[in-house]
């Protein structure tokens, strides 16, 4: 794939079609990078919090 920002000249506006393709493909990265936090990280800690709760013994 060729590189597009190669084509903008220094001064030159960025294209508003270039520019929200950009924008939507950070966007998708970020949300990519946050599902893996979501299920690889948080996801874990959570199940073995109520786990840790659940092996408490009771206190009256």
């Amino acid at each position: 794939m060729e590189n597009p920002f190669k084509k903008i000249i220094h001064d030159e506006e960025l294209p508003q079609s270039l520019r929200k393709k950009v924008m939507d493909d950070v966007a998708l990265i970020k949300l990519s990078l946050d599902m893996a936090d979501l299920i690889t990280v948080k996801y874990p800690l959570t199940v073995n919090e109520i786990l840790k709760i659940k092996d408490k013994p009771y206190k009256k």
